[in-house]
């Protein structure tokens, strides 16, 4: 006989806090879950005590509008309309954990770099996951989207980066995963925001200069904006990564970076217009494709 393989039945209610976050996380690690409101109890059904034993078309507990076997139930904390399924559960010997047992558990080995709010998205993902994920780290990552669900895209790096509101009200999030190199007490990478550009400090041996971008296109996301990229710098993302990720956003402002033209002698050189330039014959041009 084969032990079914993890599934399990989650009873909270569908208005619970981070109850959207719990269901994008299962579904992103593929972990087979059935959800029930815990008030309806006519949608409950007795598991056959010699289920497991029989074929699937003839399992009384299979079906759409029946509730498949499960081999643990999670719930909700401190509802008592949870008693009535936690008893059935008992009943049926299936094991029984809160949500909070449940989260802990899934994230006991995990690199958790917690994201502050509100989420900055770049082609409808999190701006930190996109640099990252650019630059080859390969975070897991957990965020709403604009219309107020949540997903949960899962990757095969070290990092799982997860908003630091989901949890709120519901455990504490320092107490998950393990120490993640995000170290909240070294010292950070900063930010200068200046007329028309935001350079990047690095912590290394005082403040190294690493780079500039263009001022960012929505002001409103540009303070969230400088800290996702300084929390890059920190993770050790190179400069180079971190420009390439980002350059689709000025795309559309910004036809090239570092051409000048030679036409009225005016021109631009990195967003800075009205250049004025020499418009003096070129002399000499180095063939550079030739080398």
């Amino acid at each position: 006989m084969v032990w079914p393989r993890r599934k399990i039945q989650l009873v909270a209610s569908s208005a619970a806090p981070g109850i959207g976050g719990v269901r994008a996380v299962l579904k992103g690690i593929q972990l087979d879950f059935s959800e029930v409101e815990p008030t309806k109890e006519d949608l409950s059904q007795e598991f056959a005590g010699d289920w497991i034993e029989l074929p699937f078309e003839l399992n009384p507990n299979s079906g759409p509008d029946k509730f498949s076997p499960v081999t643990e139930l999670v719930y909700w904390p401190e509802k008592h309309e949870h008693d009535y399924w936690r008893e059935k559960a008992l009943a049926q010997g299936i094991e029984q954990q809160s949500v909070q047992s449940l989260i802990h558990s899934l994230f006991e080995d995990e690199l958790i770099i917690w994201v502050s709010e509100p989420t900055v998205l770049i082609e409808e993902r999190p701006l930190l996951a996109h640099i990252l994920n650019e630059a080859g780290f390969e975070p897991t990552v957990l965020w709403p989207t604009v219309d107020g669900r949540w997903q949960c895209e899962r990757k095969q790096g070290l990092h799982w980066l997860i908003p630091e509101s989901w949890l709120e009200g519901l455990m504490e999030k320092s107490s998950l995963g393990r120490e993640s190199a995000w170290d909240e007490g070294k010292e950070k990478a900063s930010w200068v925001v200046r007329e028309n550009r935001i350079d990047f400090y690095r912590s290394q041996d005082g403040q190294k200069f690493a780079g500039h971008l263009p001022r960012w296109p929505k002001l409103s996301e540009e303070q969230t904006a400088a800290q996702n990229i300084a929390m890059c710098i920190d993770l050790g993302v190179s400069w180079l990564d971190i420009s390439l990720a980002l350059s689709s956003i000025w795309k559309n402002i910004r036809m090239a970076d570092n051409l000048r033209w030679n036409i009225n002698d005016f021109g631009w050189n990195a967003g800075a217009c009205g250049e004025e330039l020499s418009a003096p014959s070129i002399e000499h041009m180095e063939d550079w494709w030739a080398r």
